[in-house]
């Protein structure tokens, strides 16, 4: 595939917990599209090992460790992309400090909500206020942020998560309806893929059957089935869509 043929040549995205399962799969995917991406985590280890894999691909990255709701940590990851390569045309939020789940009764349950706001909702929403002026700039972007089925399907022992995830809508909606006139574009993908944390959570729960039977395509897909999505919402292919919740789980949720 030559430069003039890959989908995002030229752009500069930054996809936040990169370091392993979908965040790792979009920053490859977008590289091996041409893509100069900056990757954030938490591990350095991992993070390493996927600047790695882009390298190989012949990508340009760079690496951060940063925390998701800490608002110097997002200032520095934009001011990085911004010096080095001078603009920013991509965000895909999809760090998430995950608790573990509780009864709706259990007092630790408030401890577990502002865990999960600060990282999934706090954190998308800082990242975005930093890249808007450096796309109004561009000329526009778009944003991608990470929602959950598990959101709309209020599974017991989740409302920390599902609250979370939901807000995430909530911002998404917002900020298509705001920035649109700044040609910034904002989406939500509902993602269900293998990562580490969902196996381990299937395999703790002991329901993996249970959550397969709902999955309409009859199996469980992988971080690789959600990066094609990301790399749509972040083209010109998807040029006239914004505001949008879109489900890569196989059907088991259908809007």
């Amino acid at each position: 595939m030559n430069e003039r043929t890959k989908q995002l040549a030229g752009r500069v995205a930054i996809v936040t917990g990169a370091g392993q399962g979908i965040g790792e799969a979009i920053a490859v995917a977008y590289a091996r599209e041409g893509a100069r991406v900056i990757i954030t985590g938490r591990t350095e280890s991992k993070l390493q090992d996927v600047s790695g894999k882009i390298q190989a691909l012949g990508g340009e990255v760079h690496s951060f460790v940063a925390l998701a709701g800490n608002r110097e940590d997002a200032k520095k990851v934009v001011a990085d992309a911004i010096s080095t390569w001078g603009r920013i045309d991509v965000v895909v939020n999809n760090a998430h400090t995950f608790t573990n789940y509780l009864a709706l009764e259990n007092d630790n349950l408030e401890n577990n909500i502002r865990i999960d706001m600060e990282s999934a909702f706090i954190g998308s929403l800082q990242m975005m206020q930093m890249a808007f002026p450096h796309m109004c700039d561009a000329g526009g972007g778009s944003i991608i942020n990470m929602g959950s089925s598990y959101g709309i399907r209020c599974e017991p022992g989740f409302l920390a998560y599902a609250a979370s995830k939901e807000s995430i809508r909530a911002l998404t909606k917002t900020g298509a309806r705001e920035w649109g006139k700044h040609k910034i574009r904002v989406n939500t993908i509902l993602p269900s893929a293998m990562s580490p944390k969902a196996l381990w959570y299937l395999q703790e729960s002991k329901s993996y059957d249970f959550e397969l039977a709902k999955v309409a395509l009859g199996y469980f897909g992988t971080p690789d089935d959600i990066a094609p999505l990301a790399i749509f919402l972040a083209s010109d292919a998807s040029v006239y869509v914004t505001g949008q919740t879109i489900g890569a789980d196989g059907g088991s949720t259908m809007m």
